[in-house]
Parts: C-alpha cells; sequence; structure tokens
C-alpha cells in the first residue's frame, strides 16, 4: 500500500461530453479527469468543468462533489432544486436523474464510487 497523489492539472481537461441526447438547452461542453482511482478501480476522483446550458444526467455511480467555481441548479426528477456554487458540497446517489442548469461556467472536484471496475 501507499498514497496515491495527483497535480491539479494547469492545462485544458480532456473531453468528457455529455450525451446529445440529454443536452436540452445551450452547449454545455463537458471536460474532465480521473486523477486518483483505488485499487480495485472502484473510488475514482478527478475534476470536471462544464460550459452553460441545460442538459439532464442520470448518475451511474454514486458522486460526491465540492463546487470550485460556477454555479448550477439541480432539480431531482420530480423533486427539489438546489444551487450550487464555489464552497457547497453534494452527493448524488446511483439512479438518481436529475436535470442540471449550468448558469456559470463551472470546475468541481468530485468522487465517485462505481459498482463495477471504472476503466
Amino acid at each position: 500500500m501507499s498514497i496515491l497523489t495527483a497535480e491539479t492539472p494547469s492545462a485544458a481537461l480532456p473531453d468528457m461530453p455529455i450525451d446529445p441526447e440529454w443536452i436540452k438547452e445551450g452547449n454545455p461542453v463537458a471536460r474532465g479527469a480521473i486523477l486518483t482511482q483505488s485499487a480495485d478501480r472502484k473510488m475514482s476522483s478527478g475534476l470536471w468543468t462544464c460550459e452553460p446550458g441545460r442538459f439532464e444526467w442520470t448518475f451511474g455511480w454514486d458522486e460526491f462533489v465540492h463546487v470550485l467555481e460556477g454555479e448550477v441548479t439541480i432539480t431531482e426528477e420530480g423533486g427539489e432544486s438546489y444551487t450550487l456554487g464555489p464552497g457547497d458540497m453534494a452527493h448524488f446517489p446511483i439512479g438518481l436523474k436529475a436535470h442540471w442548469d449550468v448558469k456559470r461556467p463551472m470546475r468541481k472536484f468530485f468522487v465517485i464510487r462505481t459498482p463495477e471496475p471504472l476503466e
């Protein structure tokens, strides 16, 4: 066992596109990178950015986020709305369907737990 570390990337993150069928409005270009992973590849962390726009997202994993920049309003399918900005944290459970409205370009740190190893 050993500690795994990663530096915060200074260059643009690679594309991590949103499924075009999920995009409802605008051009929410998403970029991201996984920076660390557990040995079994079921826990991962990284950075994600997104330009303004509206889209649906169904979580195929548990995700914890810490918003670093920007603003987004996330509405649970048939439920509550939450507006997140710099410093805010949230947990999205596996299976949740949500509607994202990215109002200002955002950047978040995320930790995900997947049912199967993430390649």
